[in-house]
């Protein structure tokens, strides 16, 4: 007897379910922005009180001139010997020109650059009505004896300084002012 193997089955497929996408939805309509209307309120003024004519003087305006950076103000020490009130601005000129005329006698000692040394030192420094020094004193060490030494050069390079304003009631002016020796 011939045995007859078992038919094969052939598999049967199903074809894969085909993907429903769904529709986009539709935008929403954009609200319709109503135009404002045209007509304004009229506006209103009331009359103004004519302004009462002031009897000041006007002072005049300073010239404004524009420089290199300024260093650092000067610090006054010494109080006016009279009560006569000092021009603010005046005395503000005159500390400032102490200053520039202080830094443009300043030299760098060349070893000191050269060894890349800086420092940042205080000078005072007493002066009588005609700029001349009277005193000139180390009010703070820069770090480095070099330096201290070329601050104390600076100033007596310096002298005369300027001489003081002539309205300027004092005797004579004792300030302190920074010595920065920095390179760049």
């Amino acid at each position: 007897p011939a045995v007859v193997p078992p038919p094969v089955a052939k598999p049967t497929t199903k074809p894969p379910p085909k993907r429903v996408i769904p529709p986009k939805p539709k935008p929403k309509p954009k609200p319709k922005i109503k135009p404002k209307s045209k007509q304004k309120k009229p506006i209103i003024q009331e009359p103004q009180p004519k302004p009462q004519p002031v009897a000041q003087a006007i002072p005049e305006p300073q010239p404004v001139v524009e420089s290199a950076p300024q260093p650092e103000p000067v610090q006054q020490i010494e109080q006016p010997v009279s009560t006569a009130p000092l021009d603010a601005v005046a005395t503000a000129r005159y500390e400032q020109l102490l200053v520039a005329w202080l830094e443009k006698h300043k030299k760098y000692p060349r070893r000191a650059k050269r060894l890349r040394i800086e420092g940042e030192g205080m000078l005072r420094i007493r002066i009588d009505r005609s700029g001349r020094t009277q005193q000139v004193t180390l009010q703070q060490r820069t770090g480095n004896r070099l330096l201290d030494r070329a601050a104390l050069e600076m100033a007596r390079r310096a002298d005369p300084f300027p001489a003081m304003p002539e309205n300027d009631p004092r005797q004579g002016l004792e300030f302190v002012v920074p010595v920065v020796f920095a390179l760049r």
